[in-house]
């Protein structure tokens, strides 16, 4: 039956390969969708936690995007006092609170823009991959800079060498270069916290405040508190986390939505490709009926086919899928907020045994009515209609 259904299938070549592409697409599709959902929500979840943090003082404003942006390494248009500072680290729940300021320097001749940082000690015990590379040092001074693995080799430095910032007419002796960790910690440069508000004219200023606590069970009393801080607000990660995966969400429906459209396009497809097959077999479903296949037999020759096209379509847009999931990523990627440094998949194993299950499904469902027609016809109507 098998042998069969292949040969009929390979009848109508054009009819056959125009429903396969159709299905290709739409199963790609759907496959792209599901496993950069995935991709996302697994890469958000180990940045943050590598982050080594639960909860952020930001200046008011908006905190998730304020938070974002320093998870980025990004500049803020506000600032936070010093005083925030001493007010974070005398609360009971604090173990560790490490100050960053930011700072954007455009390099429009060189088609670039330079993201530095200040930072103090303390980030050191906050992030635990902050490793330096063979012959690097922690700053040794205060016109010392530690450089990310992508910016010392964008600037061809390495540790000792001389650095001159034309922007704030400094010159700086870099002390180390930090080695590669997939995170946007590799394209910026680091330097003492004093100096970054020197060079940028923001003494006594913070972009924002990183807090690792003591017991992640106080989370919620020590946010109420620092809440009262005058000129920030607290956003806690998890919080954060829930606020981008309720975005990603939103956008996730509607383009499942998109998906579905075009899913049941490819249900009509095969339900139309299937019908066709049963009208033009018409005289060959008579005389298989009249040398003795049963209707259960002819039901099951028509409900194969419909399978095999499933199949084949379904293959075809894993294919596709992870052929041109790059691309995708591509394009996506600018409109995903917290987008991970990490790649999203192209496609996932959970995401194509999902398409191959629905595809299936969708295809065997609408080729049952078709199947169902073809098990009805008569041998002697069916031979007499020819």
């Amino acid at each position: 039956m098998l042998t069969l259904a292949l040969k009929n299938l390979g009848r109508r070549p054009l009819r056959t390969g125009l429903t396969l592409f159709g299905l290709a697409v739409s199963v790609a599709v759907l496959a792209c969708l599901l496993s950069l959902g995935e991709g996302y929500q697994k890469g958000l979840r180990t940045e943050l936690d590598q982050m080594g943090m639960q909860m952020m003082v930001v200046p008011l404003g908006c905190p998730y995007d304020a938070a974002a942006r320093v998870l980025k390494g990004k500049a803020l248009d506000v600032t936070l006092p010093m005083d925030a500072l001493k007010a974070v680290r005398s609360d009971p729940a604090v173990a560790v609170a490490a100050p960053v300021y930011t700072a954007i320097l455009p390099r429009p001749e060189e088609g670039r823009t330079d993201l530095w940082v200040g930072i103090d000690e303390s980030t050191r015990v906050l992030k635990p991959w902050f490793k330096l590379t063979s012959g690097s040092t922690w700053f040794t001074g205060p016109n010392s800079v530690i450089l990310g693995a992508e910016a010392a080799q964008a600037e061809m430095r390495k540790p000792g060498d001389k650095f001159y910032s034309p922007e704030t007419a400094r010159e700086l002796t870099v002390a180390g270069v930090l080695e590669r960790s997939g995170t946007s910690d590799d394209s910026l440069f680091f330097v003492p916290l004093a100096t970054a508000q020197a060079m940028f004219k923001q003494p006594a200023r913070l972009t924002a405040i990183a807090i690792r606590l003591k017991d992640p069970a106080m989370v919620g009393d020590a946010a109420d508190r620092m809440q009262q801080i005058k000129g920030a607000q607290v956003v806690t990660m998890t919080e954060m986390m829930g606020t981008f995966l309720n975005l990603v969400g939103a956008a996730r429906t509607l383009l499942l939505a998109v998906a579905i459209v075009a899913v049941a396009i490819s249900v009509l497809s095969i339900f139309n490709t299937m019908m066709a097959a049963v009208l033009e077999r018409t005289h060959e479903l008579g005389v298989l009926r009249a040398i003795g296949i049963s209707r259960a037999g002819a039901f099951g020759l028509m409900a194969m086919e419909a399978a095999l096209v499933s199949i084949g379509g379904a293959a075809a847009g894993l294919i596709l899928a992870w052929a041109l999931g790059g691309t995708v990523e591509r394009i996506v990627r600018p409109f995903i907020p917290l987008a991970p440094e990490t790649g999203l998949p192209s496609l996932t194993g959970g995401a194509a045994i999902e398409c191959v299950a629905v595809m299936l499904t969708v295809g065997v469902l609408a080729g049952l009515y078709p199947a169902w027609q073809a098990s009805r016809l008569r041998p002697a109507e069916a031979l007499r209609a020819e």
